[in-house]
This record gives C-alpha cells, structure tokens and sequence, in this order.
C-alpha cells in the first residue's frame, strides 16, 4: 500500500514538486463532489434499465455524436448506471481520441452522484497525459489518496508513458524505481513505455540497452517494445542492425506484428532496397498479417519519391482488390509523385478521385497541388487552390505560403509576393526566416533593389532575428546593383551584431570587389578571412582567380590557382570558361601560355 504523505515525498525527491502546485487546474472539476461521495449521500428511486442493451450500444459506439447521445440518457437515468458502465463509455471516446470531452464528461458523471473507481480515475489521468498535462495527471493521483483509493500499476503505468510522451524519460525512469521500491513491480508495459520514450527522444542505443538489462532480469517483454527498438534503428538509418532484431524476435518466441512489418518496410523502402520490401510483404502475408493501409501507403509514398508513380499506382489496385480503402495519405502521396513529374492533370484527376471517394483533402495535400503549380509557373491556379483549401475550413501552413511566395517570385511577381506576405498576417500566419529570404531574393532578381532594402531596414527595426543567410541574400543583392559600398559597411558590421561571418558571406564579397575591379582588396579580405577562422573554399579561390582572369592579371591568378591545386580544389566551369576564351583570344601572350603550363 503507498500512503499519500510517502507518495508526495517521493515525486518531491525525484523532482515533481507537491501536488499543491497542480491541483488548481482540477480540482473545481471534482473536490466539489467528493463529499457527498464520502457521507455515502446517492439516493435512487426509479427502476433499473435493461443494463445489456445500454452496454451493447456503448460498445458499438462509432462517433462522438452517438458517445455524447449516450452519455445524456445515461446521466437522466434513476437509478444511475453503476460506474463500471461509465468507464466503459469513457473509454470508447477516449479510443476515438476526445480526451477533453471525456474529463468533461467525467465531472458530469460526478456531478449526479456516481462514486468514481480507480478505472475512473486512471482514464482521467490517462486522457490528462494524452494532452501533454502529465503534471495534472499527477494532481489526480494525489485526489485519490487524499479519498484512500490507492492506485493500480495501470494507474502508475499510465504516468510513466505520460512522462515519456512528453520527453520526460530521465524523470520517468526514478518513477519507476520509486514504485518498485514501495511495493509496484514493473511490467511490460512500464519497459515498453520507457523504451518506446528513449526511442522517440532518439535515444535508441540507450533504449537497447534498456532492453537488454530488461531481459537479464528475466522480465517480459512484448512486441511493442522490439517494435519500437527496430522503428527506431530504421529512423536512424540501420536498417541492416533492425532486420538484425527482427531475426532474433521469433528465438525469443515473440510474433511480430503489422507495426512491426511496416516499420521494416518503411525503412527498407526509404534506402531503395525494394526487393528486401517485397520480401518482407510476402514473409508477413505468409505469416497471416494482412498489409493495412499504413503498409501500403508506405511503398506507395516511397515509390512516388523515386519517379515510379505508375508502380505506385498498381499498388492503388491492388489495395482495391484486397479490399483495402486507400488514405488521405496514400491519395496524397500519389498525387505528390505527378506534381513532382509536372504531371499536373494526372495529380488533378487523382485529387478530385480522392475527394469523389469521400477522402477529405488535408492541407498537406493542397500544399503538394500548389507547390505542382507553381513549379510550372500556373500561380493563377495556385491561389485558386489556396482560395478553395481556405474555403473548405483548412488553414494554411507557413509552408504553404512559402510556396506561393516563391512561385511569384519566379514568375517576376515579386510585389505581388510581398502582399502575399501581407494576407499571410490576416490568416494569423507570421512569415518565418525562409519566407524573407525567399521575398528578399525575388525582389532584388526581379530587380525591386529599394523594395528589397526597405523590407531589411524594416525586420531591422522590429529587432526580427536576422540569420546569416538573410545577410548574405542582402550582402549578394547590394553587389549586384552596384551598392558596393552598403554592402561593405553592411559587411563590416556583422561582427557587432553578434553574427559569424561564414564562407559564403565573404565569397559574395570577394566576387563584388572583383566585380569593380578591386582585386586588391579582395586580396586582403581572402587573406583576412582565414586569419579570422573561415578557410576559402572552392568557390573562393574559384571567384578570386576569374576576377584576376577579367583584369589580366595573370601572374597573381598564377599563384592561386597553384594554391588551389595544392589545398585540393580544382576549376569549375566558370573558370574554364574564361581560360578558353582568353586562350582562344590571346595565343601569342607569354604569360598566358605560362600560366596555362602551370595548371597541367
């Protein structure tokens, strides 16, 4: 038995405070009623109803509609439904994932005076956790103590994966020797929430660890805790290490399951090894695992990324003739793949397929439909499509904005993009770095130069966190229209701002001082910039050597194009370029010729 008082002090041990500090949040949903619970004050007059047909219905609940239709008849019955019967139906919601209409329902049930049981309670928590409010769930365990319900492991079960839900994994494992300290032995699935948690948090050598110290205390495990060691070797990229464990599942007389089939294929999948996918298809239907429609999407996905939509689109008839109904996401994955092709009919002819079979679009289906059109230049149709996903309740994604405001650009809209960004804030949407620097470079290309400037001096004044890569897009576009000098004293103030100056920034510098001739100074600024920390690259010896081939200054280009051999760059085609060209124009120079010899 754990008292309340020896509860408190150990969450204060490990870490989680007192109850006090959460118990505001729920306790108007349930002290107000613990009292009459406690006086024994839940009197009934009217006669029983048929129990079997009311249990019949909730276990057939298929939507919320029905849940909640139920709920009211069962809270206006005399006498009440016993509490057992009320769990059952919290449980179907809280499956149908309605976590807060199912802690609503609950201060309802309490409110009519059905006395809660630790079922109760543990769903509560359970819904509490799902929210990522496992310090509320905490709360709740401290009520059913103060009212002498001691808690099951299932109760306890349920905090831990709370805990780990929420990355929380070092914190749920003291919990975990807490519990086994006073007297609630782990079980599987304690180590499958605690594995399953190192694994989201992309601890996975930690989590095979974990296993394999879980295994020498000749504990149990299931399926669910190898799936998730394998899902998340396959996510790290060893897949070869996953089909490893997987080999060994059926020597520790474990039977996979379709999780653990997907996952497998998935990874296989994501490294083209389609063969090893297929085999594995077939292992697992051999084995009397059906593919549901996660497998299939999964290959449908992966084959659509590699250009085979037409494949992908066999996998469609197959699904259909196995009687599997494909997804929002296989449609999607589909329809991707032919935007990706500039396929835009076919992807077209497979949304409005999508919608005719009653699949709702999501957004990340008309993001895949607006970026299709704007890779083809259509922006007429692709506002159209942001007019049609706004008018069918879905809200757009900065990426969706992204989207469009690059396709503007591209086109030489680039004004229009920048009102685009202005309808973006009526959305409640904020445009994010890429977003400027998407903007910033469609305006300066586009030839907006003052446009350009004047959004930088704005983010400027709103103390926006300008990146480095914005800097360079405006280090870039003042060189490129002859602002030279704001570029430099632009440059010359980055330090000051607390940002490090990277290669690229002083490649674009170094290409605008050749640009005006400034060899020179360009000179220095290479030789400062690896003093400062930042080799040159390739392109930095590249860009140095064509702005000294323009000045015909072919003693320096010379010297650094023997140190750009020796530090293992090479030309690009640029700077062959130019070497044909003067080659082809200058035959009889002896300096050329000289240089020309130094580069074999």
């Amino acid at each position: 038995m754990i008292g309340s008082s020896s509860f408190s002090l150990t969450r204060k041990q490990i870490g989680f405070g007192t109850f006090s500090n959460t118990t505001h949040f729920l306790l108007p949903l349930f002290s107000s009623t613990f009292s009459s619970f406690l006086s024994g004050d839940n009197h009934t007059t009217n006669p029983q109803t048929n129990r079997a047909m009311l249990l019949d219905s909730i276990r057939n609940v298929k939507s919320l509609d029905v849940a909640s239709h139920l709920f009211h008849k069962m809270v206006v019955m005399n006498p009440s439904p016993p509490v057992k019967d009320f769990g059952l139906l919290f449980t179907m919601i809280v499956k149908m994932k309605h976590y807060t209409t199912a802690i609503s329902f609950t201060k309802q049930m309490l409110s009519i005076g059905v006395k809660p049981d630790v079922y109760t309670f543990t769903i509560v928590i359970n819904c509490l956790c799902r929210l990522n409010h496992t310090n509320f769930g905490f709360s709740i365990l401290g009520l059913m103590f103060k009212i002498g319900m001691d808690p099951t492991i299932v109760t306890l079960n349920t905090i831990v994966n709370g805990l780990c839900i929420e990355g929380n994994v070092t914190e749920a494992l003291r919990l975990v020797d807490h519990m086994e300290n006073m007297g609630y032995p782990s079980n599987r699935r304690t180590f499958g929430a605690i594995i399953n948690g190192m694994c989201k948090a992309g601890d996975t050598a930690d989590a095979i660890s974990y296993l394999k110290k879980t295994e020498e205390r000749h504990c149990k495990l299931d399926v669910v805790a190898y799936s998730a060691i394998m899902d998340s070797l396959c996510k790290d990229g060893m897949v070869s290490e996953a089909l490893d464990f997987f080999s060994k599942l059926t020597d520790k007389g474990i039977q996979p399951n379709a999780i653990t089939y997907n996952s497998l294929i998935h990874g296989l999948c994501n490294f083209v090894r389609w063969k090893e996918a297929k085999t594995l298809l077939g292992n697992m239907m051999r084995k009397g695992i059906m593919p549901d429609v996660h497998t299939f999407s999964v290959i449908v996905d992966n084959l659509c990324k590699e250009g085979m939509v037409s494949r992908a689109t066999k996998i469609i008839d197959i699904m259909a003739h196995m009687g599997v109904e494909p997804n929002v996401v296989t449609y999607t994955s589909i329809i991707d793949g032919h935007c990706l092709l500039n396929q835009m009919k076919d992807a077209m002819k497979v949304f409005y397929l999508m919608i005719q079979k009653g699949c709702s679009a999501e957004v990340i289906t008309y993001n895949a439909l607006i970026h299709g059109w704007c890779e083809i230049k259509n922006i007429d149709k692709a506002i159209y499509l942001l007019g049609e996903m706004v008018n069918n309740g879905l809200k757009p994604t900065v990426v969706t904005w992204n989207t469009l405001i690059e396709g503007s650009c591209k086109v030489g809209k680039a004004l229009a993009a920048k009102e685009l960004v202005s309808t973006m804030h009526k959305y409640g949407q904020l445009p994010n770095s890429r977003t400027l620097a998407i903007l910033l470079t469609g305006l300066f290309k586009c030839g907006f130069h003052s446009e350009a400037i004047s959004l930088f001096r704005e983010l400027e004044n709103m103390n926006f966190d300008i990146t480095i890569v914005i800097y360079c897009i405006m280090l870039d576009g003042l060189c490129s229209c002859g602002k030279l000098n704001d570029a430099q004293e632009l440059f010359s103030c980055l330090p000051a701002k607390g940002v490090e100056i990277n290669v690229f920034a002083y490649n674009i510098m170094i290409k605008g001082l050749c640009k005006e001739g400034l060899s020179d100074d360009a000179e220095d600024l290479l030789l400062k910039m690896e003093k400062n920390g930042c080799p040159p690259d390739n392109c930095t010896y590249n860009v140095f050597v064509q702005g000294l081939l323009r000045r015909y200054d072919i003693s320096r280009a010379t010297k650094y194009f023997q140190l750009m051999k020796g530090k293992g760059f090479s030309a690009d085609a640029a700077t062959t370029e130019l070497l044909i060209n003067y080659f082809s124009t200058n035959k009889g120079n002896s300096a050329l010729k000289e240089f020309l010899q130094n580069i074999d």
